[in-house]
């Protein structure tokens, strides 16, 4: 059975405008005047201005989804994000710079401090008669000037130093050490400030600041200590402290200039207090120039009550000590007056000596073996060879000059009494008594001022010979040996440019050495090889053995000569052809 056929529906199609009806070929449309209708025209380009924007925002749309918008975006924000980054940890690590810094002079920590907390309240060490004033330098109750400290080595500037900090417990006090790049170490270290070391700024693309040497390092740390400084002054109502160390070195002289520029402003504005401490002269022959608000405290040797009482002390300390250990025997007791003294006549008030000392089972074979190590040392730097050879005529005339003035020296000094001594007993006068007058109107000038303790003269001290900076030159024969001999400690020279023995012990050792047999012969005849050494580099010698005749005369027309007289020593020219034709 068949089916019949569906039917199959059509529709319609859109009208569309401009479409040629088929098959009717399109047909070119006549020109448009003026009084034409352009209602249908007008239709037909309003349709091409909105196919056109429909292209237009297509293609801002295509290219915001494109790879490249992508890349340029991330890298805009990438950049920016590096920007912002790089400012934030800038601003960060200013802020947390300044806070080390403050943290330096909390009540704490301190390098220095920690190290002499180790053995410092057991330690045994003398209280000396500046300790007040010490005291009161680091606690910030002195404003508007610096100090220098100054004094032989070994009086106890440091311990001095020390023990005021400690009491304190290091509030607002910072304890700096002196080659720059070591004073750069160190001074940065007693800051909290790594001079940048730790930057981590290049990973935001900025560069390292820490270019131009140790100098710069260092004024950079100025600047931010001035900022804490600031800080401290005006929450605590008192100066930060800053004491610094200084060796002599020729690098410590720009060093000492740039500190000393800032310690007169700081000074000024009592913001922070600088304490210099050194065992040398040039540093005060350096600082003297510019200084308008230093101040200059001088630490000498203790006198001979001062000495005794503090050998007692340190004498029954070490007694004490050595039986909580058990190492007590019956041979060791407190030694009486005489022995005390007898060892304050050898080594002096100097309480490095005299620590020593106490420590030892027998104090006077330990200052008879203190005095040998010093004469021995002292020879093994300037000892007399008077048959020395050119090479080493520098060094012996340096010698042989410092001889000159030591010898000067321990001739004004008075002999070592014999022992026992028949000396009147010494006045025992404990250190721990010492007070602190009050300065006087002058002490506070705006100048460069001497701030040491008055000291009564007893006829039991040991007095040091001494001669001016003056006389000391005409002595030697030349000015520029001494600073050489402060260096070493073997003169010290004082704020008046007095010049005296470095110290009692280093006397003894003087005195034995010029004691001794031919010690003049030795150095007469040490300067007189020099003065030879030397005139035979000024003068030049021209030796002849036997006199000389030159003869001229002519032969066959030709002039001809003949010296007469050099022997073998001249031989003509033409004798030498012959014998080498000859051969």
């Amino acid at each position: 059975m068949r089916l019949p056929p569906r039917s199959r529906p059509f529709s319609s199609t859109i009208y569309r405008l401009n479409a040629p009806s088929w098959p009717s070929p399109p047909v070119p449309q006549p020109p448009v005047g003026p009084s034409d209708n352009l209602s249908s025209s007008s239709q037909q380009s309003g349709q091409y201005q909105y196919h056109g924007q429909q292209k237009k925002k297509s293609f801002w749309t295509e290219w915001l989804s494109s790879p490249s918008f992508q890349a340029a975006l991330t890298t805009v924000v990438g950049l920016g994000m590096v920007f912002a980054g790089g400012m934030a940890y800038l601003e960060w690590y200013k802020a947390h710079v300044l806070h080390r810094i403050m943290r330096a002079f909390e009540p704490g920590y301190d390098p220095a401090l920690e190290l002499s907390k180790i053995n410092g309240p057991n330690a045994s060490h003398v209280r000396r008669m500046e300790q007040p004033l010490i005291d009161s330098i680091v606690r910030g109750e002195a404003k508007g000037g610096y100090y220098l400290v100054i004094g032989p080595k070994g009086t106890g500037k440091g311990t001095m130093i020390l023990d005021a900090m400690r009491k304190i417990n290091a509030d607002g006090v910072s304890f700096s050490h002196p080659d720059l790049e070591v004073f750069r170490l160190r001074f940065g270290k007693a800051l909290d400030f790594d001079y940048y070391e730790d930057w981590q700024g290049s990973l935001f693309s900025r560069a390292d600041p820490r270019n131009g040497g140790p100098a710069l390092d260092i004024e950079r740390a100025l600047n931010k200590l001035e900022k804490v400084a600031l800080r401290y002054a005006l929450k605590n109502g008192r100066p930060l402290i800053d004491i610094h160390l200084f060796p002599n070195t020729p690098e410590g002289h720009g060093i000492l200039h740039q500190l000393q520029q800032r310690a007169e402003a700081w000074a000024e504005g009592g913001i922070l207090t600088m304490i210099f401490s050194s065992d040398d002269y040039w540093c005060l022959d350096v600082m003297k120039k510019n200084a308008s608000r230093m101040r200059i405290l001088s630490v000498y040797d203790l006198s001979a009550a001062e000495s005794l009482s503090a050998l007692r002390h340190l004498r029954r300390q070490e007694l004490a000590n050595r039986s909580a250990r058990g190492l007590v025997s019956d041979k060791l007791e407190l030694e009486s007056d005489s022995v005390l003294r007898r060892v304050y006549e050898l080594v002096g008030g100097r309480t490095s000596y005299l620590a020593r000392v106490a420590r030892a089972d027998d104090v006077l074979e330990e200052a008879e073996a203190m005095i040998e190590g010093e004469k021995q040392w002292l020879l093994s730097k300037i000892g007399l060879i008077p048959e020395h050879d050119d090479d080493v005529m520098d060094e012996q005339k340096w010698a042989s000059c410092s001889w000159l003035i030591l010898r000067h020296l321990a001739n004004a000094a008075e002999p070592l009494s014999p022992y026992p001594s028949v000396l009147p007993p010494i006045p025992l006068e404990s250190p721990d008594e010492a007070h602190l007058e009050k300065e006087d109107d002058h002490r506070r000038s705006s100048s460069a001022v001497n701030v040491t303790l008055p000291r009564e003269i007893s006829s039991a001290d040991i007095h040091l010979p001494k001669v001016t900076y003056e006389e000391a030159r005409r002595i030697m024969t030349r000015a520029d040996f001494l600073e050489a001999l402060d260096h070493y400690h073997i003169i010290s020279i004082d704020l008046n440019h007095n010049v005296r023995p470095d110290s009692t012990l280093l006397l003894r050792a003087a005195q034995q050495v010029v004691a001794e047999e031919g010690f003049d012969d030795a150095l007469d005849q040490t300067r007189d090889r020099v003065d030879q050494i030397e005139g035979l580099h000024r003068q030049n010698e021209l030796t002849v053995k036997e006199p000389f005749r030159v003869m001229f005369d002519k032969k066959d027309g030709k002039p001809v000569w003949e010296v007469i007289g050099l022997g073998e020593s001249f031989v003509p020219e033409e004798k030498e052809e012959e014998e080498e034709r000859l051969v």
